[in-house]
């Protein structure tokens, strides 16, 4: 437990960053997605 507390900041930001960017990536590529297959599906339709 006491090396943890020892970690230096500096290896946690990018961690943290990471954390944080790739949920929002993947909402994104789900949006890009979903709206993408969205798009042809309307477009079949009309056809």
């Amino acid at each position: 437990m006491a090396e943890w507390s020892k970690a230096p900041d500096s290896s946690s930001g990018p961690l943290t960053r990471a954390w944080v960017q790739i949920p929002l990536l993947t909402k994104f590529m789900f949006l890009f997605v979903f709206l993408f297959s969205l798009k042809l599906g309307l477009e079949a339709g009309e056809g």
